[in-house]
């Protein structure tokens, strides 16, 4: 018991709650077992007030991505913690809310936790789609995902343009009879110069975005080195006797 990501059986919880009513310290509980201070906090708090019944597990919530942004929004923020956020919004466990600020400060979304359904057989493209779409996956740091998802096309189609593009450069985008499969003659300058442009916004966007995450993420390890700077780690969790 008491490793990070452990689930703790109504046992445990009425275990832990019986060692505080025997007399003995969360601080020590945690020092001693590795179960955080919170969670044994927040069991004490649900038994005195429905009893045993708050100690069961409920049946998993499906919150909103908007939910999620507030609750959130409302942490990085400060002057509260997990623990009174999961009790101000009934979330039953306040190591959702840290999955939450972790997925937000990582850059990634809240709506869906799954990998994408992506294209098996791709689609039709001219040049400049492929000059553009190879562009930004490469701006993006060869982020495939983001580009199946932005473009609409298959993984096979990016990865082959990014890897052409990089060894022939935009020449090397054409089709194999040297104009795009639409019967459009090859690219004006005009066409050249978009793209240019399109390359730098779309790398521009990335960094911008990658900056913001760093700052969300330097302010989340700073509060959570303030909060934890009093707790003693343990080395070891005995088994109960």
């Amino acid at each position: 018991m008491g490793r990070k990501g452990s689930r703790y059986s109504l046992e445990d919880k009425l275990y832990y709650i019986h060692l505080v009513e025997q007399g003995q310290t969360i601080s020590g509980i945690e020092r001693q077992y590795g179960v955080k201070y919170d969670q044994v906090k927040q069991w004490i708090e649900r038994y005195q007030a429905v009893g045993i019944d708050g100690l069961k597990r409920r049946k998993v919530r499906q919150y909103s991505a908007e939910f999620k942004q507030e609750v959130v929004n409302l942490y990085l923020a400060g002057g509260t913690s997990y623990l009174q956020l999961a009790k101000q919004f009934d979330i039953p466990n306040n190591s959702v809310i840290y999955q939450w600020v972790n997925l937000y400060t990582s850059g990634k979304s809240f709506k869906t936790t799954r990998r994408a359904r992506t294209m098996k057989t791709g689609r039709k493209t001219t040049q400049k789609e492929r000059i553009e779409i190879a562009q930004w996956t490469i701006a993006n740091d060869l982020d495939y995902s983001a580009a199946i998802n932005q473009f609409q096309v298959s993984y096979g189609q990016v990865y082959a343009w990014v890897k052409k593009f990089k060894q022939g450069g935009p020449e090397a985008l054409q089709d194999r009879r040297g104009k795009d499969k639409s019967g459009k003659a090859q690219l004006t300058e005009t066409e050249k110069q978009e793209l240019k442009v399109k390359a730098l916004e779309a790398r521009i966007a990335h960094l911008s975005k990658e900056n913001e995450v760093l700052k969300k993420l330097k302010e989340l390890e700073r509060k959570d080195a303030t909060r934890s700077s009093n707790i003693v780690p343990f080395k070891h969790s005995p088994k109960k006797p």
